[in-house]
This record gives C-alpha cells, sequence and structure tokens, in this order.
C-alpha cells in the first residue's frame, strides 16, 4: 500500500508560543515607547511654551513698573530662555545679530538717533538655537518689542537619554520575558510528554493504559479524551478482529474435521460397493446363488452412499438463507402432517399429538417439516419398542413445537454436542443406529436461518427437543377489511 506524500506540518510548539508571544510583547514594548516619546515630546514644548507666555507677561509687569531694557533683559534671561529687546529708537538689548520679526499689527518705529548709533552691550551671546526652537515676539507698552526664545536643545536631550532608557529597559524586557516564557510553556505543556509516553507505551504493548484527563473540558483534556476514544475504538477494532481471526480458524477447522468425517464415512459404504461389486464380479458364474445377495447389499450400501451425500447437500444448503421460500402457514397443520409421515416410517412407535387449531407463522413450509422430520426420526430411533412420542405446539412470544421422547436421554454436558456435524454420543448414538449425524444439525441450521432455535433439554423421561419460531404478524383491523 502507497502511503501518503503529503506530510503534516510539525513544528516546535514552545518554539512557536515563545517567538510569537516575545514578537507580540516587543510590538507593544515599541507602540508604548514610540507613544510616551511623543506625548512627553509634546508635554515638554507646552511647558516652554507657557513659560515663554509667563516671561512676556512678567515683562509687561515690569515695564509698567519702570525697570528699564537692560535690566529687564537681566531679569527674564535663563532657564534655556534668551531674550532680546529692540527699543523704539533701535537699540537692541540681549542676544545682538539676531532681527527678531517685529508684530504684524504694528509698523517698525523710525530710529531716534544716528543710524551709526553703537548698540548697547548686553548679556554675551548664546549659541544658536535649534530650528525647532520656540520664538514669541510681544510689544511692550513702552513702545519696544521683546523678543522671546525658547530653546528646545534641553527637550532633545531628555527625548534622547528616554529613548536610550528604553531600548535597554525593554530588550532587558525581553529577555526575562523568553526566560519566563520558555519556562512556563515547557511547564503548560508537560501533559504532552505525559501522552507522547502514553502512546509509546501503548504503541510497545501496553494496549489497556488510557491517558484519563484530569480535566476533559480544557484544550489538552478533550485532547486526551480523543485520544482515549481513539484507543478505545482500536482496541474495540482489534478484539472484533482477533475474535473474527478465531471464529475464522474454528471454522476451518470445522470445515476440515467435517470433510475428514465426510471422508471417513464415505469410505465404509465406498468400500462396501467395492468388495461388493468385485465379489459380484467373481461370483456371477461360479455361485450364480449369491448374486442376489449381493446385488441387495450393493444397492444398500449404494443407498447409503446416496443418503450421506444428500445429508452432507442439505448441510451446506440450510446455511443460505437465500433459498428459503416464506409464506404464511400454520405450524399447527404443518406439525401434524409430519407427526402422519412418521407413523408410517415408524409404525411400531407411538405418536401423541397436543396442536391447538391454528398459530400463524411465516416459514417456507417444507423447511420446517424437514426440521420436525429430523427430530422426530431422532426421537424414534431412541424409543423402545411401543414407546410413545409426544409432541406438542404452543404459544409465547413465539410459537413452540415440543418433541418428548422415552429413550435414554441426553448427558446435558452432550446436549450442544447432539447438534455439531457427524457428531455420534458414545451412550446413544452409534453407527448401528442408523444416520451419520447430520440430521440434527441441519434441523438446527435451519431453525436459525428462519430466526428460530432448536435446543435440546431433559424430558420427563428421555430427551426433549424444542423448536422456537417467530409468530407471524398479525393482520391490523384496516387490513383485514
Amino acid at each position: 500500500m502507497t502511503r501518503p506524500t503529503n506530510h503534516t506540518p510539525t513544528p516546535s510548539l514552545r518554539m512557536r508560543v515563545v517567538t510569537t508571544v516575545i514578537a507580540l510583547f516587543a510590538v507593544l514594548l515599541l507602540i508604548v515607547g514610540v507613544s510616551v516619546d511623543v506625548v512627553l515630546g509634546q508635554q515638554l514644548r507646552r511647558d516652554l511654551d507657557a513659560r515663554l507666555t509667563d516671561r512676556a507677561a512678567r515683562a509687561i509687569e515690569l515695564v509698567n513698573s519702570g525697570v528699564g531694557s537692560e535690566d529687564l533683559v537681566q531679569a527674564l534671561q535663563g532657564d534655556a530662555i534668551r531674550v532680546r529687546v529692540t527699543t523704539a529708537d533701535g537699540s537692541v538689548y540681549g542676544a545682538p545679530g539676531e532681527q527678531p520679526s517685529a508684530p504684524a499689527s504694528r509698523p517698525a518705529a523710525p530710529p531716534a538717533g544716528p543710524a551709526n548709533a553703537p548698540v548697547r552691550p548686553g548679556p554675551p551671546t548664546p549659541p544658536a538655537p535649534p530650528s525647532d526652537s520656540l520664538e514669541i515676539t510681544e510689544p511692550l507698552p513702552d513702545g519696544s518689542t521683546l523678543s522671546l526664545l525658547g530653546d528646545t536643545t534641553a527637550i532633545a536631550d531628555v527625548r534622547q537619554q528616554l529613548r536610550i532608557l528604553m531600548i535597554v529597559a525593554g530588550a532587558v524586557t525581553l529577555l526575562l520575558a523568553a526566560a519566563a516564557l520558555t519556562g512556563a510553556v515547557r511547564r503548560a505543556l508537560s501533559p504532552l510528554d505525559s501522552m507522547t509516553s502514553v502512546a509509546r507505551r501503548i504503541t510497545n504493548g501496553d494496549r489497556g493504559r488510557r491517558l484519563l484527563p484530569s480535566k476533559p473540558k480544557t484544550d489538552l483534556g478533550r485532547t486526551a479524551s480523543a485520544v482515549d476514544e481513539m484507543l478505545d475504538a482500536l482496541e474495540e477494532a482489534e478484539s472484533r478482529e482477533a475474535a473474527a481471526a478465531h471464529a475464522a480458524r474454528l471454522a476451518e477447522e470445522d470445515m476440515r474435521r467435517f470433510l475428514a468425517d465426510a471422508a471417513h464415512e464415505l469410505r465404509t459404504p465406498v468400500a462396501g460397493i467395492s468388495a461388493l461389486t468385485q465379489s459380484l464380479l467373481r461370483d456371477v458364474e461360479r455361485r450364480p446363488d449369491r448374486v442376489g445377495r449381493w446385488s441387495e447389499l450393493l444397492v444398500a450400501e449404494s443407498s447409503r452412499a446416496s443418503r450421506l451425500v444428500a445429508d452432507m447437500l442439505d448441510s451446506v444448503r440450510a446455511e443460505n438463507t437465500s433459498e428459503l421460500e416464506l409464506a404464511d402457514a400454520d405450524i399447527s397443520e404443518i406439525t401434524r402432517r409430519t407427526v402422519e409421515r412418521a407413523e408410517l416410517l415408524s409404525p411400531n412407535v407411538q405418536f401423541e399429538v397436543d396442536a391447538p387449531q391454528s398459530v400463524p407463522v411465516r416459514v417456507d413450509a417444507g423447511r420446517i417439516e424437514q426440521i420436525l422430520s429430523n427430530v422426530l426420526d431422532n426421537a424414534c430411533r431412541f424409543t423402545p419398542g411401543e414407546g410413545t412420542v409426544r409432541v406438542t405446539v404452543g404459544t409465547d412470544t413465539h410459537a413452540v413445537i415440543t418433541v418428548d421422547d422415552e429413550g435414554p436421554g441426553v448427558a446435558e454436558i452432550d446436549r450442544e454436542r447432539i447438534f455439531e456435524r457427524l457428531v455420534r454420543l458414545n451412550s446413544a448414538r452409534d453407527r448401528a443406529s442408523g444416520g451419520v449425524g447430520l440430521g440434527l444439525s441441519i434441523a438446527r441450521t435451519l431453525a436459525r436461518a428462519h430466526g428460530g432455535e432448536l435446543v435440546c433439554a431433559a424430558g420427563p423421561s428421555g430427551a426433549r427437543f424444542q423448536l422456537t419460531l417467530p409468530l407471524a404478524d398479525r393482520p391490523t383491523d384496516s387490513e383485514q377489511h
């Protein structure tokens, strides 16, 4: 038998679980880190913008209180904020060299002094701010212009340090999570190792071992239950196969024994026919007075062989239920008719029949007569002269025909063997009594083919044979009309 070429994918379940969880965890950490970085950056810029707004408001208060431009720059400068004050006459205090944009609603005032007036010295010039710095320009009450520049370099440094910290912490967290998850998955999947161990023990011959999950409702529990059900089905199939093989061996042995016994039974009449034929040929001229006797014996042996062959054919044919010709019949009528035939064949035996008027059955009448004939023939063979054979027909859940004889009976240990093919019981059945041991076997086979049974039991004085047959289905009132 060619095995299928498609293989079931079997990757490492532990590796897949650990890899998948760590990948999801890494994505989650990345999303959290990016979110924290963005939110923190926005919050720091909002804080810087709020400080710039507060400085602008304070500048207005200081100008109203009479603080000069240079002192105003000194008061507002610092904390990552650079200040530039441009007076109405064009003087610049604070960070020289950078021209802050004037408010759009207010035109620039003409310089009050000469064009080449010197610029008053201010605080030292700080490094150029980054391009994303925040800038606020506000007009002051004295006509000067205030420019506040918020340096975002500190914000960028904080965010950079936070990113490095989150990367290192995330890597360490992933390593620790991978180690912990590997142990947890190994422990969680340990039942699979138990299942594998049990499966190997079963493979090695321990067919009765089962997984027996403690929690059959879980995923592994359902899997273990399914495996147990599969093992039960396999064990049952093995038992059926073993039983079928045993039955086949018994049938083969029975057939071999039957053929051996049949050959043995046929050997006697065939040997007799051969011997009588030789004697007939030898004495036909020298002893013509013996020819008649030899001819009678030859006919008897031929009849015996023919009867044996016919019985063996009937024994095989009885097992074929397709040859039954079922029809509605009255078992009481069939019984009475069969007893009348037995009375003609055994005139030295008395028969008593107790049968009701009608017991409907659906049977092959000819085969039922054959069953009763074989049973009656057996009863007559072992009933002494002037003895009585009693036949009773009754009904229970089935039609029941009982045959009691006055013979020696059958020992309890032999009441099943008596229905085997070519069996003679030492105490009652021998060659002198006639028959070859197929009659009762044929009778039981035909009874079972009709859905009934034939058994042997102890009778009042001898043996009792009881035939049961299913009753015919009675028609309903609507069918009768």
